[in-house]
């Protein structure tokens, strides 16, 4: 991922939406345009054309450092990826809820539909318990639970009680199971787009809260703060420090650097680890901001490895994992652009960050690749690039009246 912002393309120099235009010029992000494309093949099948259209937009991160940190208080370093989670929501005229969610490739689509009586709204929602009973039976409904959990939430705790449905698409192509934040990125953006068309205020730190209710309560997975903080916060480009309590400083990228990072195709974790990844945060931000000297830009370097070895001693290391930090590692020794590498998010398999030399490090990602599937078969995805935070991006409203 290369550590500057992404392009930002005026809506006038994307694709048009058919049968609607938009009320600003928004900078689109990666995903939007397919989320576009999917609107406009959808009316009047799924969507009308004659009430708008609001969509938000969530990105995965990247775990720099200290995300294994067991002590919520302990700072990590999280930088917000391009691939994202999209949603697009519109109202209905009756209490039917319709969710829908193409696959990342395009191979089926998912669709689900309920009464909002079957959540108990707009009276008393149903609580967690019976949430869970009837979201979370089916594993390959987690999508649909995300998101009418995420209604469930706004209900309970933010007083919405809502008498008509909507229609909710879903796009994320945040690779799932690799340690980038793929279900948070989805809680966001669903939340995000749930309160706007409901009218709902949801003030940033009341966001972060929301998520950890629907992701403990509801879906019963592991919840970081830090990692929603990160995903809802971060600037396209920036090193984002965060701890429970919020977002501590926000980091400046040395220009001369560039952080990339491939999956292992080994899942990543689905339980926290009983260790701790013991790392000096504050180092980081001191050298970031030191001379570009050797010394210093080696000492980075060091300071992902060492974190590696955090995970090493975690038990959260496979052996493609190792496979791609130990390639990394001969490749500094051998003289190439990378200065380190470690494993991201919870581990126990998943992805590998790089930090190198500004554009070469990509083409040794590239190499790593090369070697990892002659190895293992599998054919890495390459995360490059940067994008908004959801809060950042904001969101776009499609209003009916385009050129259609």
């Amino acid at each position: 991922m290369l550590l500057r912002p992404m392009a930002r393309t005026a809506y006038n120099r994307a694709p048009p939406v058919k049968h609607f235009t938009p009320s600003t010029d928004p900078a689109e992000g990666l995903g939007v345009l397919v989320l576009f494309r999917l609107i406009e093949e959808s009316v009047p099948d799924f969507f009308q054309p004659d009430r708008r259209i609001l969509i938000t937009r969530a990105p995965g991160r990247l775990d720099v450092l200290g995300g294994l940190a067991r002590d919520p208080h302990a700072p990590a370093v999280q930088i917000p990826i391009a691939e994202a989670a999209c949603a697009a929501i519109q109202e209905r005229d009756d209490d039917l809820v319709r969710l829908w969610s193409p696959c990342r490739d395009g191979s089926h689509t998912q669709l689900l539909s309920m009464r909002l009586g079957d959540l108990g709204l707009p009276g008393a929602p149903i609580d967690d318990e019976e949430a869970r009973a009837l979201l979370t039976l089916d594993p390959r409904d987690r999508w649909a639970a995300c998101l009418l959990g995420s209604l469930l939430v706004l209900a309970r705790d933010h007083g919405l009680r809502p008498e008509i449905g909507v229609e909710l698409l879903l796009h994320s192509d945040v690779p799932q199971r690799c340690g980038v934040a793929s279900s948070t990125a989805v809680a966001v953006a669903a939340l995000r787009a749930l309160a706007l068309s409901y009218g709902v205020y949801l003030a940033p730190e009341a966001l972060v809260d929301a998520v950890a209710a629907l992701e403990g309560g509801i879906l019963c997975a592991p919840h970081r703060r830090r990692d929603t903080m990160a995903v809802a916060h971060a600037e396209a480009g920036e090193l984002l420090t965060v701890d429970a309590s919020g977002v501590r400083a926000r980091l400046a990228v040395p220009s001369d650097l560039e952080i990339v990072a491939l999956d292992s195709g080994v899942p990543s974790a689905t339980t926290d680890a009983d260790a701790d990844e013991t790392v000096d945060v504050a180092r980081l931000q001191e050298l970031l901001a030191a001379d570009p000297t050797p010394a210093h830009r080696r000492e980075l370097g060091d300071l992902l490895f060492a974190a590696h070895e955090c995970y090493r001693q975690a038990g959260r290391v496979e052996p493609a994992i190792d496979f791609v930090v130990a390639a990394a590692k001969a490749r500094r020794d051998a003289g190439g652009a990378v200065l380190g590498a470690k494993a991201t998010g919870r581990g126990g398999g998943g992805a590998v960050l790089l930090l190198g030399e500004h554009t070469k490090v990509w083409y040794e990602a590239l190499r790593i690749k090369k070697a990892l599937h002659d190895k293992t078969g599998h054919s890495a995805h390459v995360f490059r690039w940067s994008s908004p935070g959801a809060l950042s991006f904001g969101a776009i409203e499609l209003q009916p009246g385009g050129d259609g």
